[in-house]
């Protein structure tokens, strides 16, 4: 097993699980969506698929592994757990009870999947939203995800979780879904012959495994647009590419202000991405300020947070990893920086599901920079992770250090205070609407 220093990790579980199956599941806000939009092109009942040539990431058997090898695993996981996991307490767990406890199970288990099911369920147990452990198909899909790389067969949607449905937030340009006329806030109320509610299952056994499907085959979905009756369509699935959904958005809004989106740092290489969204949102006006929404950012990458932060300011330090023995800055690339950008006044959107890397983003600017953080406090989930790589392909990421901003505070379970705090609902809103996004323009115009 190798300990892969070269790309640090922070984020929340739940966000890894967002990215895994490639559609966006967030929490649910109370309200019915506020926009109604108007009656565009119509919904088109059945939808063909398209021609292409993208290819499906393909993800590895999993190979059976005999006596000895189970055992190795097991043994070299708990004691990585044991001698570098930043909590020495283990979060309460009884660490040393588990080897015996769990050591038959591990090593008897009627096949490589139970094997492998069971490795995560004792990572599980530390219960720090971290820590995980990924077998060598989970592995291999995070990989592709994070190279962008990850193609997979669906009809090319992002959601949100609502109490009344699957709100659409983004949809990939010339997929199933667009072509059949889909668009941001229409909302999804039944998958097939499942209801769409609050309590089934998120994940890889949630909504999404229901979306998700061989190419060519049908999906039947109700969607509610607004206050009109709700519409089946029958679409059939399609490859989707890995970039189809870039990590990050710009566009201008009418007061000159760019909103820029930032959904995840889990994407090498993010900084050009977020260069080429930001040129393009302004190439006709000069823009006024800089607005940067990562409500529903769940971190990612450091050092893809690290090379963001340097198109906005030229180096410097926005604090330390810590783990059980030594301390490791955290310092901005230098000679980066994106005029106007690295000028301009800055306001940045956090919410509850603001985490990890993001949070570290959000604290390291404010250090660097005077900006104003408006929304909700963030997550106060700043555990970093790094990975343990075996040998059959699985890899353990750990939480290993904790964020320390500059001041010597620590953010974990306190999270990022907002200087303007907002309450509102913001899930089912667009951007002129937001509440959020008209307190930044406040601010940064007044």
């Amino acid at each position: 097993m190798t300990h892969t220093q070269q790309r640090r990790h922070a984020y929340h579980a739940l966000w890894l699980v967002w990215v895994w199956v490639m559609v966006a599941c967030g929490f649910s806000p109370q309200q019915q969506p506020t926009a109604v939009l108007p009656p565009p092109t119509p919904l088109s009942a059945t939808t063909t698929p398209l021609a292409t040539k993208i290819a499906i990431v393909q993800t590895p058997t999993l190979e059976p592994l005999s006596t000895s090898q189970r055992e190795k695993m097991f043994d070299t996981l708990w004691n990585t757990v044991n001698e570098h996991y930043v909590y020495r307490d283990f979060r309460g767990v009884d660490w040393a009870s588990i080897r015996t406890k769990y050591h038959d199970r591990v090593v008897n288990a009627p096949d490589t999947a139970h094997f492998y099911t069971t490795l995560k369920e004792i990572i599980d147990l530390l219960n720090d939203d971290h820590s995980r452990f990924d077998d060598p198909q989970d592995a291999a899909l995070s990989d592709a995800v994070y190279s962008g790389e990850a193609g997979y067969a669906g009809i090319g949607i992002m959601i949100r979780e609502l109490d009344t449905g699957l709100m659409i937030t983004r949809v990939a340009h010339d997929g199933p879904a667009e072509k059949a006329g889909l668009r941001p806030y229409d909302v999804i109320t039944t998958i097939g012959t499942t209801s769409v509610t609050t309590t089934y299952a998120l994940g890889e056994d949630g909504y999404s495994k229901l979306i998700r499907g061989a190419i060519g085959s049908d999906l039947t979905i109700t969607v509610q647009r607004g206050n009109n009756a709700p519409q089946q369509l029958t679409l059939q699935r399609n490859a989707i590419a890995g970039d189809a959904f870039p990590e990050a958005v710009a566009s201008m809004l009418g007061d000159g202000t760019v909103l820029l989106t930032i959904d995840s740092f889990d994407r090498d290489g993010l900084a050009e991405i977020v260069k080429r969204a930001i040129l393009d949102a302004h190439t006709q006006t000069q823009p006024t300020g800089l607005i940067i929404d990562i409500r529903e950012n769940g971190g990612g990458s450091i050092e893809a947070m690290l090379d963001v932060i340097a198109l906005l300011h030229n180096g410097g330090t926005i604090g330390d990893q810590v783990d059980r023995n030594n301390t490791y800055p955290l310092t901005v690339p230098t000679n980066r920086t994106l005029p106007p950008f690295d000028h301009l006044p800055i306001a940045v959107l956090t919410s509850h599901d603001t985490a990890s890397a993001s949070e570290m983003f959000t604290a390291g600017l404010r250090h660097l920079r005077t900006i104003t953080v408006v929304g909700e406090t963030t997550a106060g989930n700043s555990e970093n992770l790094y990975p343990y790589d075996f040998d059959d392909g699985s890899v353990l990421w750990l939480a290993e250090l904790l964020y320390r901003q500059p001041n010597g505070a620590y953010i974990e379970n306190v999270g990022i205070i907002p200087d303007i705090p907002i309450t509102d609902a913001w899930d089912d809103m667009n951007p002129a609407n937001d509440m959020f996004i008209k307190a930044a323009q406040r601010v940064l115009h007044k």
